[in-house]
């Protein structure tokens, strides 16, 4: 009687632990990114493109497990860019500085052992760049909402390696209007990760990533590209 009691109590533990592994999930990035913009003005059928240096960002994500399939996470982050002046224009480059803010709310489902799906809204500054005046052009920052869905491969072990794989497409729509106008556009974003979890639970991750946005049918239509790389620490209980 003795060890059916000691083995119905393991069963029990087992299962309590089951439910209430990875529940919270912590997760701090910082990194680098190289900006690319391309502008054209359907009135005046200017185009230009700028490009940056690598400029740092922080990011910072909350994940929530309500359930044994599902979550819901939270994020936000801030980056900056400043973009260099063509070298072929002698047209003056106004506003070049610039801080891009996003914050994201997703709902994930785990559709296998490797894989999850999810659902995503955020709101997002893309820089657009436009001809001011025949000699003078100017990089503006524009908030977007974009939604859509999220596909990932990832590997989860209690020690060890892991690995990571995702993309995302969504539609994107400007949050009001002005004297720069823009309407829906879409946009898509494809990263990979590798990296390492200790006993604890912390994991540390190098990440590569490439986003694409674009509004093709605007009076300003707009390309924004973004390759970078980071670093991330999550911790997990």
């Amino acid at each position: 009687m003795k060890w059916l009691g000691l083995l119905a109590f393991f069963i029990f533990f087992e299962a309590h632990s089951d439910i209430n592994v990875e529940r919270h999930d912590f997760q701090f990035e910082y990194g680098f990114t190289y900006h690319t913009l391309v502008g054209t003005q359907k009135n005046n059928n200017s185009k230009g493109r700028l490009t940056s240096p690598q400029y740092p960002f922080w990011s910072a994500a909350y994940a929530y497990r309500f359930s044994q399939n599902y979550a819901i996470r939270f994020s936000g982050g801030i980056s900056f860019v400043r973009f260099d002046e063509p070298e072929e224009s002698e047209a003056t480059l106004k506003s070049e500085n610039k801080v891009l803010n996003h914050y994201e709310v997703e709902l994930i489902r785990k559709t296998g052992a490797y894989s999850k799906f999810g659902i995503f809204f955020r709101q997002q500054a893309h820089p657009l760049y436009f001809a001011k005046t025949p000699t003078e052009f100017e990089v503006v920052e524009n908030s977007f909402y974009e939604s859509g869905i999220h596909l990932s491969l990832s590997q989860r072990r209690r020690i060890g390696l892991i690995w990571g794989l995702g993309v995302k497409g969504y539609l994107l729509f400007p949050t009001e209007g002005g004297d720069i106008v823009t309407e829906a556009g879409y946009g898509g974003d494809a990263y990979a990760r590798l990296g390492w979890i200790g006993p604890l639970g912390t994991t540390y991750q190098l990440k590569g990533f490439y986003l694409y946005s674009s509004a093709p049918n605007a009076e300003v239509t707009f390309s924004h590209e973004q390759l970078g790389y980071s670093f991330l620490i999550n911790l997990t209980f």
